[in-house]
């Protein structure tokens, strides 16, 4: 069975997707962010700046460089546990399935990913200095720098390993699920333009998350009982629906959402909503490992390293995490050496690398291959 098939080893009932949909917000948007929220009351002087801080993530109380990065990761932390968790006791899955296909987590690959974009990251960084030094300050601060090494290594993996797993695992095998359902497309119109229009709105993220849940149940309500079955029985319908049954799109669903996710990173409103381009792109990139590979191992690997470079050698005054790292850039954010060098120039290399290292095959059938439908007795739930 392919990695993007898994989902099958569980149950799938809609309400159980979005029952781990839920506990995987409560988690990550209420219980996770209530350390940062006691803090930044601990270090706001009254109310008003305490509700002015909240519409900057809290930044700016003067809350310690590290603890407030401890305290951004946390919140990562508690939604990765929320989510594995109901994978396993939702879904009544093996939690290994969210992860790889193998019989095992490869940690081999995991760390040859790491330092293959450790390479690249410094190379950039080392390239980026020499050509513009007068950029760079040296911010070397002992004791803050080694916390913020421990905390990158040991703890930020779990920001980026949140991640993945909710997108290039449990909702890229559940999206690849529900593709074999009469009602996928009408569904996943509904739920893509549903997300599209929270995202534009001027809504607290927790209200937008509720509102997308509240509105999906009601769909999943009416859908049950048969209302939308004229939709699905024209000849236009059946014919979209068998086209749409492929691999390529829960890969571009899972992309997208990935992209607009980091819309809301100060980065985006610094370079503007072209960096979005950017982060779809990413989402692709790591999406196509994944389905290429049979596993995350790879694609957590890249991100892990990915964010912990970053946060370590160079920090800036208008980055998604603000650290005690090396060097601070103060350089106006550069569009070419954020977007378009990774895109173009680091990210088809290491595809190679990795093409070659692991000798790939079968890719044109692992990206666009129809989802097949393992027989229901052979099925052992775990």
């Amino acid at each position: 069975m392919n990695f993007i098939e898994q989902a099958q080893l569980g149950k799938n009932k809609w309400w159980q997707t979005l029952l781990t949909l839920f506990f995987t917000m409560i988690g990550w948007q209420v219980i996770g962010v209530l350390p940062l929220v006691s803090v930044a009351m601990m270090y706001s002087y009254d109310e008003s700046a305490f509700d002015k801080a909240a519409n900057n993530n809290f930044m700016g109380l003067g809350i310690p460089t590290n603890l407030y990065f401890f305290l951004m990761i946390f919140m990562f932390a508690v939604g990765l546990i929320s989510l594995l968790l109901s994978v396993q006791k939702v879904h009544k899955r093996r939690i290994l399935s969210v992860l790889t296909s193998r019989s095992s987590f490869d940690w081999k690959r995991f760390f040859y990913a790491v330092l293959i974009w450790t390479f690249f990251s410094l190379l950039l960084m080392v390239i980026d200095y020499y050509m513009h030094p007068q950029d760079f300050v040296w911010n070397f601060k002992g004791e803050s720098f080694l916390i913020l090494v421990l905390l990158s290594i040991v703890f930020l993996p779990l920001q980026t390993t949140f991640e993945e797993v909710l997108f290039r695992g449990y909702l890229l095998q559940t999206i690849a699920k529900e593709s074999t359902k009469k009602s996928f497309v009408f569904r996943w119109t509904f739920y893509i333009a549903l997300g599209f229009g929270l995202y534009f709105l001027d809504f607290h993220n927790l209200i937008k998350y509720g509102i997308f849940i509240i509105l999906g149940f009601f769909f999943e309500l009416i859908d049950e009982k048969g209302l939308l079955d004229k939709i699905y029985a024209t000849s236009f319908y059946r014919i979209l629906s068998n086209t749409f049954r492929n691999y390529l799109i829960p890969l571009a669903v899972t992309s997208v959402a990935f992209g607009l996710l980091h819309g809301f990173n100060p980065e985006v409103e610094k370079l503007g909503k072209i960096l979005l381009l950017y982060y779809i792109a990413t989402g692709f990139f790591f999406g196509i490992i994944t389905l290429i590979d049979e596993g995350l191992e790879l694609a957590l690997g890249l991100h892990a390293a990915n964010n912990a470079v970053a946060a370590i050698f160079i920090t800036t005054n208008w980055t998604v995490f603000q650290t005690d790292a090396l060097f601070i850039d103060t350089s106006e954010p550069n569009l070419e050496i954020m977007m378009y060098v990774p895109l173009f120039v680091i990210y088809p290399i290491v595809f190679f690398i990795l093409y070659k290292k692991y000798g790939w095959n079968d890719i044109k059938n692992k990206l666009f291959g129809k989802y097949k439908i393992i027989e229901e007795n052979l099925i052992q739930e775990v």
